[in-house]
């Protein structure tokens, strides 16, 4: 017994092209079929083929041009797109083919002056990605693999931030490459979404920062000879040094690279102005601010005696110009946190606050005088106002104020 098979119609079938008005189409693998005025049809061709797109005009079937023809046609071209992606001529190989090691290395020397966290990025390079990634090319470099290296990171007891930043590095390679071939596919981007907590920060409360100002800030050194050899006293100085160090973030919100690269030439005392332009990174000083915008900032009430003070002292040592925070006035402190833990440790304060927990506690305390988010943010030198959410925090203190007001 023989069973009949049933003969596929064509898409492009004499009737489907008759039903056509002008201006309608019909389409199928690629392959376009237009109706025009004249009552014949143009075929054409849209499709993409090795992350790139191709669009034209095959002929009309006026001009004898026929559904085998066209197909032809479209079979040369992706053929073609196919041979030249393998050569390396267009699509993504012109950058996949390439070792990330290379790319990664090309990416770093860019990144010297485009980012204020460099040194961070060569760090988490050479320690997490290149012995991951580094003879691997960049096309084998599959969205499969990193989910591992994430999973793999997290089960050593990295914590997500730190992981996520790690993740971001390598999106940079990939975009930077990009720049060369916009047909690279970056595969961080389809990365499932991990959610993680964000370690709580706790602003500093007053008792703590009058502690820091009073007492963490006091410099002393040791006598060495006379009669009272090995006593110690107070450095005027170092100690105006230190409550500056501390008055800056805690009063005026600004990040530990501004002050490190704050001069005399950009403090108005007269006109109560902080102009920040640039900042201090490793001991060197980068002429421009982390989101390369300079900003101006008051000086409070709180930050005026401290400036003074310290003036006074540079004015005396022949530094009325220069960095404040200096042994020279020309090379900045370069182990600023160091410092700051000294000074926390002496003031009897929780060594889990570091010296950025200062600009959280500027933050938090303007929300609490009533100074608008937007302008906190400005104040801060935020590009986004979500950013500066996060740094107010309801303290111990305003949330009994704030019960005792609904009582």
């Amino acid at each position: 017994m023989t069973t009949a098979t049933k003969k596929r119609t064509s898409t492009f079938n004499e009737k489907a092209k008759k039903e056509l008005t002008p201006g309608q189409e019909i389409s199928e693998n690629g392959i376009i079929y237009r109706k025009r005025k004249d009552g014949f049809g143009t075929w054409r061709y849209d499709f993409t083929q090795s992350g790139t797109r191709h669009k034209g005009v095959i002929g009309s079937d006026r001009d004898g041009v026929t559904l085998s023809q066209a197909r032809d046609v479209v079979s040369e071209i992706r053929a073609k797109a196919i041979t030249d992606r393998i050569s390396g001529r267009t699509g993504r190989s012109t950058q996949s083919s390439r070792l990330f090691s290379e790319v990664a290395q090309e990416f770093l020397h860019w990144g010297e002056t485009h980012y204020q966290d460099h040194s961070h990025n060569v760090s988490r390079m050479h320690i997490h990605l290149l012995p991951r990634f580094g003879g691997t090319q960049l096309g084998d470099i599959t969205t499969a693999k990193i989910e591992t290296m994430r999973a793999d990171l997290r089960r050593d007891g990295m914590n997500l931030q730190t992981v996520q930043r790690i993740v971001s590095l390598l999106s940079g390679v990939f975009t930077f490459a990009q720049k060369s071939d916009p047909n690279l596919d970056n595969p961080t981007k389809r990365l499932s979404r991990v959610k993680y907590q964000q370690k709580e920060k706790t602003p500093f409360t007053r008792q703590e920062t009058d502690a820091l100002l009073n007492i963490g800030a006091r410099q002393y050194i040791t006598i060495t000879r006379g009669p009272n050899k090995g006593q110690k006293r107070e450095n005027a100085a170092k100690s105006a040094e230190s409550r500056v160090l501390i008055g800056l973030s805690l009063f005026a919100g600004l990040r530990a690279s501004e002050a490190q690269g704050l001069t005399w030439e950009n403090v108005d005392l007269e006109n109560n102005r902080i102009h920040i332009k640039q900042v201090a990174k490793s001991g060197t000083i980068r002429e421009s601010t982390k989101s390369y915008k300079p900003r101006t900032v008051p000086i409070t009430k709180s930050l005026k005696p401290l400036l003074e003070e310290l003036k006074e002292l540079h004015i005396e040592n022949g530094r009325e110009k220069g960095l404040l925070l200096s042994t020279d006035g020309i090379k900045p402190y370069n182990q600023l946190q160091v410092m700051f833990g000294r000074m926390r440790k002496q003031a009897g304060v929780d060594s889990k606050k570091g010296h950025h927990i200062l600009r959280h506690t500027f933050a938090t305390r303007a929300s609490e005088n009533d100074v608008d988010l937007k302008t906190i943010q400005e104040w801060l030198g935020h590009s986004s106002i979500t950013t500066t959410m996060r740094y107010v925090h309801a303290t111990e203190e305003h949330l009994e104020w704030a019960a005792q007001k609904l009582d």
